[in-house]
C-alpha cells in the first residue's frame, strides 16, 4: 500500500485517520502468516478441432454465394432494360434479386454470430469501471458542492463475485448517502485493493471466510449524519432515547453485500468531521468471460 498517498492529502483526505488502524506492526517479526490461498481450479480447455482448415473453407464457399448472387444481379440487371415495362418480369426480377441478397444477410449474420462466440472477452476491471461510471452519473452534484474526488485504485484489481448490476446498486446508494452529507469544499475518497486478512481485525476475520481471497472497497467522505440528539441539544430539548441504527439505504446495501458472502463495515468520527464505509467482496476463482454483440 502507498503509504505517501494519504499522507500527502493528510487535511482533506478522508482516509488517513483509518488507514494507519491496517497498518502491520513492524515490531513482531515473529508473528504469523495467513496460509496461502488454494490453487485456482484447473480450466478444461477444448480439443482442437480436427479440421484446421474449416474457416477458410467456409470463407471460400462464402465468396463463390458472393459471386454467384452478383453474376445473377448482372445478368437480370442486363437483360432487364428493355422490359421492365412488363409486370410478370418486373415482379420476377424483384424476388430473384431479393432472394439472392436476404440469402446473402442470411449467411453474413450467422458468420458475425460465429465469431462472436468464438471470440469471448475476458471480464476485468469491472469494479473500477462501475465506479468511474457512477461518479460519472452524479458530476454535476459534485461540482456543485466543489467536492473533490481522490481515488486510489489497485492495479490489476480481480473479479469479484457480484453482478455488475449489483455493483452499481451498492456504489450508487453509497454515493448517494454521501453526498448531501459531504461538507462544501470537501472530499470523498475511493481506494481499492486486496485484502490482507493477517491486517484485519478479529471481527472481520470471523465474518469471512478463512481462505478466501477478498477484495476491500473503501468510501470515505468529510462529513457526517448528525443524530437527532445533537438537533435536540442544540434546541435544548431533553434528548429522547433511541436505540442506534444504521441508514436504510445503506442497510439495503448492506444485505446485498451479505447475500455476496460480503461484508460491511460503518465508521463515523465525529470530531474530524469524516465517515468511512467500507464494502468487502469475496473474489470471483473461475475466469469471467462474455460474448460482445456483432457490429449492426
Amino acid at each position: 500500500m502507498d503509504k505517501d498517498f494519504f499522507e500527502r492529502e493528510a487535511e482533506n483526505n478522508p482516509f488517513s485517520p483509518y488507514l494507519r488502524k491496517t497498518e502491520p506492526p513492524t515490531s513482531n517479526p515473529s508473528a504469523a502468516t495467513a496460509p496461502s490461498p488454494p490453487p485456482p481450479p484447473k480450466e478444461r480447455t477444448l480439443p482442437e478441432a480436427p479440421n484446421g482448415n474449416f474457416l477458410p473453407f467456409f470463407f471460400v464457399e462464402l465468396l463463390n454465394r458472393f459471386k454467384n448472387a452478383l453474376g445473377s444481379i448482372k445478368t437480370f440487371t442486363h437483360v432487364s432494360r428493355d422490359k421492365l415495362s412488363d409486370a410478370e418480369f418486373r415482379e420476377s426480377f424483384y424476388r430473384i434479386v431479393n432472394d439472392d441478397i436476404e440469402e446473402i444477410e442470411s449467411v453474413i449474420n450467422s458468420l458475425l454470430s460465429y465469431i462472436k462466440l468464438n471470440t469471448p472477452v475476458i471480464k476485468s476491471n469491472t469494479v473500477h469501471r462501475v465506479l468511474e461510471e457512477v461518479l460519472k452519473k452524479y458530476e454535476n452534484q459534485l461540482d456543485s458542492k466543489k467536492i473533490r474526488i481522490v481515488k486510489k485504485f489497485e492495479k490489476d484489481l480481480p473479479e469479484t463475485i457480484v453482478h455488475e448490476e449489483q455493483l452499481r446498486y451498492i456504489f450508487t446508494s453509497v454515493l448517494e448517502y454521501a453526498i448531501p452529507l459531504t461538507i462544501p469544499n470537501g472530499s470523498i475518497g475511493f481506494l481499492t485493493r486486496v485484502l490482507e486478512m493477517q491486517k484485519e481485525s478479529d471481527e472481520i476475520k470471523a465474518a469471512l471466510e478463512k481462505d478466501g481471497r477478498y477484495v476491500e472497497v473503501m468510501i470515505a467522505f468529510t462529513g457526517h449524519k448528525k443524530s437527532p440528539e445533537q438537533f435536540e441539544s442544540i434546541l435544548g430539548i431533553e434528548p429522547a432515547r433511541k436505540e442506534e441504527g444504521m441508514d436504510l439505504k445503506l442497510l439495503l446495501v448492506k444485505e446485498i453485500v451479505r447475500k455476496n458472502l460480503g461484508t460491511m463495515k460503518f465508521d463515523v468520527n465525529e470530531k474530524k468531521p469524516k465517515t468511512l464505509i467500507t464494502v468487502i467482496f469475496p473474489i470471483e476463482r473461475r475466469k469471467v468471460i462474455y460474448y460482445p454483440s456483432p457490429p449492426l
